[in-house]
């Protein structure tokens, strides 16, 4: 099976490392980061028109509050962006020098789990963390590399994360249910060998399968709750780096890539086969969840 994708080539929509596209639910306009580039960029699904702001440090992520305005994971915290402005106001602190965030998922509750990892991608000082509504970051797991694939399935009280470092590559889920608790239990769910590439960022559809870009594998995996491998999509890019589902009713989707060469750096579009369950359009983030 295939994805008839449009891949979004307007001037500036290109990125060295393209990462968390994120819908607005309500607009469903996009927007997506660029990690080595210190960019933010829009897509304005109406005209076509991609806008991007410089920003001072790496961006990992951006999700959107209530407001529809962005708020951003750079390497000091987490961030409310004004576009108008292009002003910052931070929200979450976070100071660990040589660390920045990277991943982020808002659950149906309105809570985002984040990630932080090392500059340098080596170090396994990377973690994930639940910030509270008083806004502090708690951490849930520690001891990763390059901690990614976060999707939080709360009908059956599962976190999914992943280690994308090529020394890891695997996937694991634990329960979230209640006040989660640092450490517990992580299950197993799916490694590099099953995916057919380094486990990247990830999304949920609404039968519960857990869609995931395989870094260097050139396509995205599907997995069922159980974690059987259930379709295969390939791109056209060698290292498509996460999908997020939006439109209407969630059949649409997004996926950011890594530049290499010629080839990927283009956030590409595409709407669902029919065939194919809807998908899970990240809600807004609410700070004090």
């Amino acid at each position: 099976m295939r994805l008839a994708l449009e891949i979004i080539r307007q001037a500036g929509a290109r990125t060295l490392l393209g990462e968390s596209p994120c819908w607005d639910p309500v607009t469903h306009d996009v927007w997506w980061v660029d990690i080595e580039g210190k960019r933010l960029l829009f897509l304005d699904r109406s005209s076509g028109r991609i806008d991007s702001w410089d920003l001072p440090e790496h961006p990992g992520f951006v999700v959107l509050l209530a407001s529809g305005r962005p708020a951003l994971g750079l390497e000091r915290g987490i961030f409310a962006f004004d576009p108008e402005t292009g002003g910052l106001a931070r929200l979450v602190s976070f100071d660990r020098p040589g660390q920045r965030f990277n991943d982020a998922a808002v659950d149906g509750s309105g809570r985002l789990w984040a990630s932080t990892m090392a500059l340098d991608a080596e170090a396994d000082t990377g973690a994930i963390h639940l910030v509270t509504p008083d806004l502090m970051l708690q951490m849930i797991v520690k001891n990763l590399r390059i901690p990614n694939g976060l999707a939080a399935d709360l009908k059956r009280d599962r976190l999914f994360y992943s280690d994308s470092h090529p020394g890891v590559r695997r996937v694991w889920i634990r329960r979230i249910a209640g006040k989660p608790a640092s450490g517990g239990d992580a299950a197993a769910y799916v490694d590099g060998d099953q995916l057919g590439g380094r486990p990247d960022g990830a999304a949920l559809d609404t039968h519960g399968n857990y869609w995931i870009a395989a870094a260097d594998g050139a396509r995205l995996g599907v997995f069922d709750p159980d974690g059987r491998l259930a379709t295969v999509l390939p791109m056209p890019f060698a290292s498509p780096s996460k999908p997020a589902f939006g439109g209407a009713d969630g059949r649409s989707i997004a996926i950011t890539s890594k530049a290499i060469g010629e080839e990927g750096g283009y956030l590409a579009l595409a709407d669902l086969p029919a065939d194919m369950p809807a998908g899970i359009v990240q809600p807004f983030w609410v700070p004090h969840a």
